[in-house]
């Protein structure tokens, strides 16, 4: 993935690692370039060093795509640095040609509220990772950078119940009360609370109007109502018949940022059932219903606007799988990574008295005994690591014997 960017700090659209040659690549005409592509490093190398420990990893040098090299945090930085060279009228982060929904067409200057939470994502990690490294004036620079964007969220995003979720270089605000298609749109909702961007009482009113409007038996929907007189020239969605795909349909890769968000608010209870209503396996008693394999991620499932609702297609999807597995394991059962050792943080509904799970960490078995005895989501009330109690949630790596018990009371 890294390799794949470029100098300028986009990336190649699409990398094939059989002739792919890093330091020679050619760049892509400027119109090609996804505005999201390389901010998904700030999710994927925090969780591979999550996973590895391995904090000198930012300082590996790696050959950009055309030409030049730099340490892991350099590409980090030139990922920031292309968005924020790429804005808008409202100096929000420019869509370009996608925003991660290839269908949303928004002019070369249109702006992408998704890309704007994503970019601030970027800059709360860039500046964890460069306070490690001691690399005070860099961290400083992301942050001021994030108040900067941070101020212009809330000038330009907000309607009062959800986030918008574009605006076009013709001015056009996309996501308002006042548009009727594709009014509520999920990514920005459950990316406003994954990047901390919306303050707690838009948090929890966003998330809100997600249950109102998104949600459905089968899993929440991408936006609502759906498309059908907006110009395919804004977007492309159109072309599907309502309650598919990106056209008010549930697109199962977003299904787990939606439990990530409830489970960032404590609300496990609600996060499950969103985790339940799109999970394959719950339809194992009619699949007349789903119509594809019970074992499998699809891509799309079909939404209440469809005359077919719970109908997926599409399968073997690995960007669903993904997120549902990370979601599941690093969310809800809260057994996540980090540098320093493993965070144990559930967010379980309240009706669950505890579970049990087992995760290889590190070369290491850690048996994780979670007891509920108050009915409540979220929040660690003890825990102890082979019988000594710890002062917090996280249990150290450097603590690790080759086989661990964890036992966790929630309270």
């Amino acid at each position: 993935m890294l390799t794949g960017q470029l100098a300028n700090g986009g990336a190649i659209p699409v990398i094939r690692p059989f002739e792919h040659h890093p330091g020679h690549e050619t760049p892509p005409d400027p119109e090609e370039y996804r505005s999201d592509d390389c901010l998904w490093f700030f999710n994927a190398v925090p969780a591979f060093v999550g996973e590895t420990g391995d904090m000198d990893f930012y300082l590996k040098v790696l050959p950009y795509a055309d030409e030049g090299e730099d340490t892991v945090l350099g590409h980090l930085r030139r990922a920031l640095e292309f968005n924020l060279e790429r804005t808008g009228r409202n100096n929000l982060p420019c869509g370009l040609s996608a925003d991660w929904n290839d269908c949303l067409r928004l002019g070369y200057y249109g702006e992408s509220l998704f890309v704007a939470f994503q970019l601030r994502l970027g800059l709360t990690v860039y500046a964890e990772v460069t306070s490690h490294f001691g690399q005070h004036e860099e961290a400083a620079w992301a942050l001021a950078h994030r108040d900067k964007l941070d101020a212009y969220i809330q000038q330009y995003a907000w309607d009062g119940d959800w986030f918008i979720w574009a605006i076009g270089d013709d001015g056009t605000v996309y996501g308002t009360k006042a548009y009727e298609e594709g009014q509520v749109y999920l990514n920005t909702q459950v990316w406003s609370v994954i990047s901390g961007a919306a303050t707690p009482e838009q948090a929890a009113r966003c998330m809100e109007t997600v249950h109102e409007k998104l949600a459905t038996p089968y899993g929440l929907m991408l936006s609502a109502p759906p498309f059908v007189k907006t110009p395919i020239d804004v977007m492309r969605a159109v072309v599907f018949n309502p309650g598919i795909k990106e056209n008010a349909g549930i697109f199962n890769h977003t299904q787990g940022w939606g439990v990530m968000a409830e489970c960032l608010l404590g609300n496990g209870d609600r996060a499950y059932d969103y985790y339940r209503a799109s999970m394959p396996a719950a339809y194992n008693g009619h699949a007349e219903i789903r119509q594809m394999e019970p074992y499998v991620q699809g891509q799309t499932t079909y939404s209440v606007y469809s005359p077919r609702p719970g109908n997926t297609r599409t399968a073997w999807l690995t960007g669903a799988a993904a997120w549902a597995y990370y979601s599941a394991t690093q969310y809800i059962l809260g057994l996540r990574p980090e540098a320093a050792g493993l965070r144990i943080d559930p967010c379980i509904p309240s009706a669950w008295d505890g579970f049990k799970a087992t995760r290889r960490f590190r070369g290491c078995t850690v048996e994780v005994t979670v007891t509920n005895p108050h009915g409540v989501c979220r929040g660690v009330k003890s825990l102890t690591l082979n019988g000594e109690p710890l002062a917090d949630n996280l249990v150290p790596a450097d603590r690790l014997a080759e086989f661990n018990r964890v036992e966790v009371v929630l309270g």
